[in-house]
């Protein structure tokens, strides 16, 4: 696991636990797959932190030269390797949206005089309370206004405004920069945070209180303690989401796999792997095709959930795609579980017995899921999670989801 987090690195984890192994747990090397919009973000970071760099030393960058850099910054090799996910734009495309975002940006700021620069691209990082782990970041620009208000500026050139401060995708990146900036130089007195979305012409400015940065160091550490229990269960699920589009491991991924298989091998008459690929996907049609009638046979609907759940073990896939356009998501999980007083009556009375002498009054009764809430965040003494530890099993559960083609009938309802 990694001695040091970041936002992007606890985003990943929230986002597509799977990923965050490959990435960094397993630290995969993949070849160089760059996005257009990521390419976009960093072109248009490097013009901004070169403009404020000048800034720093008195100099104005006039606005050709700024924007020749920028258009530069596009002309480097790894151009060859951007993806464009957008099938109605061109890379050209992109690089007229940033030369705009720039443009408009210089355009409203300058002379850029309002402040002192404390920092460009800024790294900065702090421990964790009780841990021995450490949060890191960079800040696009550290700047100190006339009235003496330290802004932390982040730039954005998505086109997805968030709601104000309060908007959880504002709301943990920026309080994390504050807590960084905050521990690391404890002189500064008020700090704003303000977002510049850069295609939008928008800026979000917000003040955060002691109180909620105090709830951004406790969501930090646990996010952190949820991934190292991940770690030791070797508990990491796929999550779908709009991420697959840009991520780096899409051809490892199990819940990509079937899929790519039966695309690769698509046309071919031989193959084993063609064929067991094909085996998959008509075990899965017929699941789904199950699932519709699963009141009428529920006895036969089990037995083939149980079929498709050994068929993803063995092939190492959580997600298989059927003959009909539809798939199954198996996701096989592990979890650490104490005993009850119903699967196990004297394990349970053994441990309530060594929970009174803890004096743990909220399990006193005893609450094995207070109990196991405590044992999983770290809230408990080494001597205590020693041991308890002999009473914890863990026990392999699964899910399956079936995900139905529509129909002619219920997209002409829809």
């Amino acid at each position: 696991m990694p001695s040091s987090y970041s936002h992007n690195s606890l985003k990943t984890f929230e986002q597509c636990p799977r990923r965050f192994k490959f990435q960094y747990v397993e630290k995969v090397s993949m070849p160089s797959r760059v996005s257009a919009d990521t390419y976009l973000g960093n072109a248009v970071h490097q013009a901004l932190h070169r403009l404020y760099e000048r800034v720093g030393d008195g100099v104005l960058w006039p606005l050709p030269e700024f924007l020749a850099f920028y258009d530069a910054e596009w002309e480097k090799p790894e151009r060859r390797e951007i993806a464009v996910p957008k099938e109605y734009m061109t890379v050209d495309d992109y690089i007229r949206n940033g030369r705009t975002m720039l443009e408009t940006y210089y355009k409203r700021f300058e002379p850029f005089q309002d402040g002192t620069l404390l920092g460009v691209e800024h790294d900065l990082s702090t421990s964790i309370p009780n841990t021995n782990f450490r949060i890191k970041g960079r800040i696009d620009r550290l700047w100190k206004r006339r009235d003496g208000v330290v802004e932390i500026c982040d730039y954005k050139t998505g086109g997805n405004l968030p709601r104000g401060g309060r908007d959880p995708k504002f709301w943990f990146q920026m309080g994390l920069y504050h807590w960084l900036v905050k521990e690391n130089f404890p002189q500064f007195g008020a700090i704003e945070l303000v977002q510049y979305y850069l295609k939008l012409d928008e800026v979000i400015p917000y003040r955060m209180s002691e109180e909620e940065l105090d709830l951004i160091a406790g969501q930090t550490r646990n996010l952190i303690i949820d991934t190292i229990q991940a770690g030791r269960l070797d508990a990491f699920p796929t999550q779908e989401g709009y991420w697959c589009d840009y991520c780096d491991y899409f051809s490892l991924c199990p819940a990509k796999r079937h899929q790519l298989i039966l695309d690769a091998e698509a046309g071919k008459t031989d193959g084993r792997e063609k064929s067991t690929a094909e085996s998959a996907s008509q075990l899965a049609e017929r699941f789904l095709r199950v699932d519709k009638q699963k009141k009428e046979v529920e006895a036969e609907h089990e037995a083939v959930k149980q079929d498709l759940i050994q068929m993803a073990r063995e092939l190492g896939m959580d997600k298989i795609q059927g003959t009909g356009g539809g798939s199954v998501s198996v996701k096989l999980t592990r979890e650490e579980k104490f005993p009850t007083k119903s699967n196990d009556p004297e394990g349970y009375a053994s441990m309530s017995s060594l929970v009174r002498q803890f004096h743990l009054d909220t399990c006193l009764t005893l609450d094995v899921r207070a109990l196991a809430e405590m044992y999983h965040k770290e809230r408990l003494s080494d001597d205590q999670r020693t041991k308890l530890s002999q009473f914890v099993r863990v026990v392999e559960g699964s899910r399956v989801t079936p995900k139905h083609k529509k129909s002619d009938e219920d997209e002409d309802a829809g």
